[in-house]
């Protein structure tokens, strides 16, 4: 019983240290029982729980034989012995040993290193063995190096969760890290219809135009179409050309290389790869070679932390009136509030919020102070919002000559 106490608690060790942890306790150890058993968890693992369970075993017959020193029947010997091995393992064996080994991880690894290397040499290729019939029957439950798998990870942090051990905010950041690798980029990019891009043929001055109205530091270049995509300018670097300090002669000349990237990447190693390479947007591609979309650094970090809100966004409501009898709504707003505000009839199949009608308008993404005039109102985007600018404020105004046609001719329409 006490073997298998011991040996409990190194399995709850093993698995609650974690890599970081692990890695360091090598650096300033130098054991080599240590040094083998993190090369070599997993194996070290398994034939320690084929262990405790052969020392729990072999203590459970100990403790049958004991007791037929005083008892005949068989039955009975069965049942005492059963009770027994129930309740010191319980206690013994199973709930302390493991509490202790999971609060003390680093200290009982050292403490165990030589005698779990130990064991695991005298199974020698049977460990191996145990290790893969494991594997295939748990998948999942820890990886290649013995440490927690997904699955396994996620069920712990649901647990800690539930138990108030962990605040839902981070459980749910630690989740969050979790799935970003089984996210692909199609689902985090930012779709080629809501790209903002600069033509080829565009003035360097008419560029920073558009620089200043869609508040991005880095817009990409077209050639023909969208899906021609010629390199990605940076705010910065046009700035230095307006103030002669470059010497380009066009956009495509001032063009950073393009990074391109398909949608069926995972996001958590896009992240990795745009880290390592300091680069912050990447064009997405579909199976066709075709562009899907863009995404940036900022977006896959937002699938961590959540939305980041710019520090200048204002009020969320709807719609704010104004004195003048004007509104004031965000791109959600709905078609419909807004035409029973005016007291009309708006009527579009295709879009249902404010922000739609415009860019249906217009038949391009609206930026900072783009104008149309549709149903009778005039919008205006006002405002942007978030970290990816889009219309954050839309200005509506009643035109009242349009109203006023409109009003007579529903007359005429009715004298008729």
């Amino acid at each position: 019983m006490a073997f298998s106490a011991v040996l409990t608690a190194a399995d709850s060790a093993f698995y609650a240290l974690s890599r970081h942890a692990a890695e360091r306790l090598r650096a300033e150890s130098n054991s080599k029982s240590l040094s083998a058993i993190l090369d070599e968890t997993e194996t070290h693992a398994q034939s320690v729980k084929f262990w405790r369970i052969w020392f729990e075993t072999a203590s459970a017959v100990a403790v049958a034989l004991l007791v037929s020193q005083w008892l005949e029947n068989v039955w009975l010997i069965g049942m005492i012995s059963t009770i027994a091995m129930a309740a010191l393992g319980f206690v013994l064996v199973s709930v302390s040993p493991r509490r202790y080994g999971r609060s003390n991880a680093q200290k009982v690894v050292q403490s165990t290193a030589t005698l779990v290397r130990f064991l695991r040499l005298i199974l020698g290729p049977i460990t191996t063995w145990l290790a893969s019939i494991a594997k295939a029957l748990s998948p999942g439950g820890v990886d290649e190096d013995g440490y927690l798998g997904k699955e396994r990870l996620r069920d712990l942090v649901d647990r800690a969760s539930e138990g108030e051990d962990l605040d839902e905010e981070s459980a749910e950041l630690i989740s969050s890290v979790i799935d970003l690798e089984e996210t692909s980029v199609r689902s985090v990019m930012v779709p080629r219809t809501d790209m903002v891009v600069l033509d080829a043929d565009h003035s360097f001055h008419s560029a920073m135009d558009l620089f200043i109205a869609s508040g991005f530091s880095r817009i990409p270049l077209i050639g023909e179409d969208t899906d021609d995509i010629q390199g990605i300018i940076y705010l910065k670097d046009l700035i230095r050309e307006i103030h002669g300090l470059q010497q380009a002669e066009n956009l495509a000349q001032l063009a950073r290389k393009v990074r391109f990237v398909p949608e069926s990447k995972s996001a958590a190693d896009l992240m990795q790869e745009l880290q390592q390479e300091s680069i912050h947007l990447a064009i997405v591609i579909d199976e066709y070679g075709g562009t899907a979309g863009l995404v940036t650094l900022e977006d896959l970090l937002e699938e961590i932390v959540g939305e980041i809100d710019d520090e200048y966004d204002r009020s969320r409501t709807e719609l704010i009136q104004n004195p003048d009898g004007s509104l004031f709504a965000v791109a959600a707003a709905s078609i419909d509030d807004i035409a029973d505000h005016f007291d009309m009839h708006i009527e579009e199949e295709d879009v249902d919020t404010v922000g739609g009608l415009l860019s249906k308008a217009l038949e391009s993404v609206p930026v900072l102070g783009s104008t149309a005039d549709v149903h009778g109102l005039r919008l205006t985007v006002v405002a942007l919002a978030g970290r990816r600018n889009r219309i954050g404020k839309i200005h509506v105004e009643h035109l009242e000559t349009d109203a006023s046609d409109h009003i007579e001719n529903d007359e005429d329409s009715s004298h008729e």
